[in-house]
């Protein structure tokens, strides 16, 4: 799965495209940095979600280019099967629960999954299960990959 985000028409926000399926690595554009984006470069390649979460460290939270760079991270998190490592998966994953303010720390992937299942009962409520989806999705490709390299 890759991704360019392009600078809009009106030059201050960006907008993320899925790449075809059929276009390499090597038909992206020259890859980007924030800074250079800022300078004035109206593309910005995401090959994988490893250089989205770099740009994702390197961009401050109300930079123009962070909508796009969530927009990316949904697609990424919705389909976990195009995620090549466990540690892309760990930080797509801890992104989405510090954006929904969730902490996490000293908890695995299931626990925190289960403390939001039981809040959601608790309040008798859905707030979570989007959520805890990803968390359950992110546990089972994780396996998948750990089994992988057996």
């Amino acid at each position: 799965m890759q991704f360019i985000i392009r600078k809009n028409e009106n030059g201050q926000s960006y907008q993320a495209e899925a790449c075809p399926e059929t276009l390499l690595k090597d038909d992206l554009p020259e890859d980007t940095q924030p800074e250079q984006l800022q300078a004035g470069a109206d593309e910005l390649s995401i090959p994988d979600a490893d250089t989205l979460l770099r740009l994702y460290v390197a961009t401050e939270p109300d930079s123009p280019l962070f909508p796009a760079l969530i927009e990316i991270r949904s697609r990424y998190i919705d389909d976990l099967d195009e995620v090549e490592s466990a540690a892309e998966i760990y930080g797509l994953i801890y992104w989405l629960l510090n954006e929904k303010g969730i902490k996490a720390e000293g908890a695995s992937l299931e626990e925190t999954a289960d403390r939001l299942s039981d809040l959601d009962i608790a309040s008798d409520s859905d707030q979570y299960t989007e959520i805890i989806f990803h968390l359950k999705d992110a546990v089972d490709r994780l396996w998948e990959l750990e089994l992988e390299e057996l």
